[in-house]
């Protein structure tokens, strides 16, 4: 409840110390009226019991500022309370065990029940004191001594057990307490620890898709100064020829910014050479190397570099992915060029057995690297299981605005 709103906020007990406060006039009321409910009519002693009552509850402010100082006062006052009640009558406020509680969820266990036993020991002590032994050697003998040790030592398993229950319960609260914060600083770092391997995978993607760029870009403008190269030759003795290499260098420069405009801003590491992908002509060869089954439909068209790199790596991920988690499952690959765009449909079918996975630390990582470069060429990708239990990935990279049908 961190985040949300909790009841005793709303009422502005915002504070431990406030909330205390709070708690020891409640238990103040309830003390009154449980005394006052049996005989409404109040007596000099009754009054006398009340106010040292209030008192017990009024030193449960302190609780949990100053625990030791809190028990100490309330059983100083259950001490003068076992000399003001009548002879062979004994009274227990609810702030002792209140008070033992408090102890129990701050301090160590061995402490905890050490009061528990002082606060059962001192009440008894007071009761047999102040009111047992008057009744029995006073001058008008109520009870004998057999009979005050009997009620002495009935009186004490009750409060041994009342008090230790208390301090019990107050070490089983301070330990869910400590477990949850444990609980939640664990899933904190796990939460970090992921972003920050999300992160790094998204990183390595963007890499990785930096040195492709570097590779597409090198590919264009080798081509737009061999052509321009041509046309100075050209320009001259065959204009018409000159006028169709000019063209084509117009072509390659706007290939070259529309590949720039959608990767753009992704990071090369130094000192590392990647080889071009081989695009959607190499699916055939990746295909059967990984043993899959590949199936093309439409008419064949070319696609931007850095889609045609897309498709190659989304496979490659994708065959991947099925060989660590569908282990011998049949795998089918679908590239189906249309109108409107191409698709890429790589599917297996579900696993015989469940499979361990090999490259545990990366598990997941490839989802987001495929959603990352799909992204960043403005094509759509969908991955998730399919409805005989295996597992699919989609990529749709539609057809660029300006590019002619098939």
């Amino acid at each position: 409840m961190t985040d949300s709103v909790r009841p005793w906020d709303a009422l502005g007990l915002t504070s431990p110390f406030r909330r205390d406060c709070a708690l020891a006039a409640l238990v103040a009321l309830l003390s009154a009226t449980v005394l006052w409910f049996p005989d409404p009519t109040v007596t000099a002693t009754g009054f006398v019991v009340l106010t040292l009552l209030a008192a017990q509850a009024i030193a449960l402010c302190l609780r949990r500022v100053r625990p030791l100082v809190c028990i100490a006062l309330v059983l100083v006052l259950q001490t003068v309370l076992s000399a003001v009640v009548p002879t062979g009558q004994g009274v227990r406020g609810p702030a002792v065990a209140i008070a033992v509680y408090t102890c129990g969820t701050l301090l160590t266990v061995r402490r905890s029940f050490a009061l528990a036993a002082a606060a059962a020991g001192t009440e008894i002590a007071g009761y047999v004191l102040f009111s047992a032994v008057p009744a029995t050697f006073g001058p008008a003998p109520v009870m004998q001594p057999s009979a005050v040790v009997a009620r002495a030592a009935g009186q004490l398993l009750v409060a041994l057990a009342a008090y230790g229950g208390a301090a019990l319960i107050g070490q089983n609260v301070a330990m869910r307490r400590r477990y949850a914060e444990l609980v939640e600083l664990r899933a904190a770092e796990a939460a970090r620890a992921q972003a920050a391997r999300v992160e790094s995978a998204l990183a390595a993607e963007r890499t990785r898709m930096a040195r492709e760029l570097h590779d597409v870009a090198a590919h264009h403008l080798t081509s737009v100064i061999v052509q321009a190269a041509l046309v100075e030759r050209l320009v001259e003795r065959d204009p018409a020829a000159a006028r169709t290499g000019a063209i084509t260098v117009r072509e390659e420069g706007r290939k070259a910014l529309s590949n720039l405009r959608f990767i753009v801003g992704a990071l090369r590491e130094d000192g590392t050479n990647g080889a071009p992908a081989a695009g959607l002509a190499g699916i055939a060869e990746l295909a059967s190397g990984q043993g899959a089954s590949l199936t093309v439909t439409g008419e064949p068209r070319d696609v931007p570099p850095a889609a045609d790199m897309a498709f190659y790596r989304v496979a490659q991920e994708a065959l991947s992915n099925a060989r660590d988690h569908a282990p011998g499952a049949p795998v089918t690959i679908t590239i189906r060029h249309r109108r409107d765009g191409t698709t890429l449909l790589v599917r297996n079918d579900p696993p015989a057995v469940v499979a361990t996975p090999t490259n545990g630390d990366r598990r997941g990582f490839g989802l987001i690297g495929m959603r990352e470069r799909a992204t960043l060429i403005g094509a759509t990708l969908t991955a998730g299981p399919a409805a005989d239990g295996g597992w699919q990935v989609e990529l749709t990279v539609p057809r660029a605005e300006g590019e002619p049908p098939p």
